[in-house]
């Protein structure tokens, strides 16, 4: 059975309508309601009762308005409602609900609660949205599936974020070369995954050592195939490198250069470049600058001391 919630009503003699108004549609809510003028009877201990209602409830209410907020007795009950969050926040929630009281009238430590307004225009809305508040009733809409990428992406346990992946997949199912023939609109990029302007952003920055942003373009780096390929390609560029690496160690003659190489192995560009990429991005080869080596990531690579060691350490 879902406990039934109970609100403990602070506020300032001056407000006594605006808070019995309150204090009776939360009522009406199902929210069992301590205020004052029906929690105090005659002759009762007006420091008893008080601490009764502190220590029953399970929200403490505080009503804050121009006049309120200065009141002694206001703020020593907030002090007691603060002190109880501290002891119990896992169970317990404070809530300051303001009445023509801009934020920053708050005292800073108030103003890093989420602090909702009512107004005498949208009592009812205000109202309504402040008992569905305290009765835990999600401003969520209902959850949708997933688009079709991203749902794909969730079942790849990388430690990347499903969003991230989805981005990451565009670029490896697009490129001819694995090197730089593949850069998207961001326009075109969220419409292809269907992410929201935020998860894109995200992803983005979570991928921001694999692309780089060109004014409304994303360009990928070779290191993203690198990385990226072995989850929708038939080949694993470090797989592939550990290959190339040792056929580099252990024949003097093989071929350095990229063409030479694709033609030894049998492969594309596209299968190549990933695994070379894989390669420089650890130091485990060296090359040598210069352009115009399209559609090969660079033109020859040299063995380095590293790579003896990184044939030894995969073997």
């Amino acid at each position: 059975m879902t406990q039934i919630p109970h609100a403990f009503l602070c506020y300032g003699f001056e407000d006594t309508e605006l808070a019995k108004k309150l204090a009776l549609a939360m009522m009406a809510k199902g929210i069992d309601t301590w205020w004052a003028n029906w929690s105090i009877g005659p002759g009762e201990s007006l420091r008893q009762k008080v601490d009764e209602g502190l220590g029953d409830c399970t929200h403490f209410i505080a009503l804050l308005t121009p006049t309120s907020i200065n009141r002694p007795w206001v703020n020593l009950e907030m002090d007691a409602g603060l002190m109880k969050k501290l002891e119990d926040h896992a169970h317990y929630r404070f809530i300051p609900v303001r009445y023509t009281l801009p934020v920053n009238r708050l005292t800073p430590l108030l103003r890093t609660m989420y602090s909702p307004e009512i107004s005498d225009n949208d009592f009812e809305t205000d109202i309504e949205q402040l008992t569905n508040d305290i009765h835990g009733i999600t401003r969520k809409p209902p959850l949708g599936a997933p688009p079709a990428i991203v749902h794909e992406a969730i079942n790849l346990k990388t430690g990347y974020s499903a969003a991230a992946l989805a981005i990451a997949k565009i670029f490896v199912e697009r490129t001819a070369t694995a090197i730089s023939d593949s850069e998207i609109l961001i326009s075109e990029l969220q419409q292809a995954t269907g992410l929201s302007d935020e998860d894109r952003e995200d992803a983005l920055h979570e991928l921001s050592e694999y692309v780089e942003q060109e004014d409304e373009c994303v360009v990928p780096k070779a290191e993203l195939y690198a990385s990226f390929d072995q989850f929708w390609k038939p080949w694993n560029p470090a797989d592939d490198a550990q290959r190339l690496a040792a056929d580099l160690v252990n024949d003097k003659a093989f071929p350095r250069t990229l063409p030479e190489i694709a033609e030894r192995y049998g492969w594309e560009a596209r299968r190549l470049n990933p695994a070379v990429a894989y390669l420089l991005s650890h130091k485990i080869v060296s090359t040598y600058p210069g352009i115009g080596f399209q559609p090969w990531l660079t033109g020859e690579i040299e063995t380095t001391p590293s790579t003896r060691r990184f044939v030894h350490r995969r073997s």
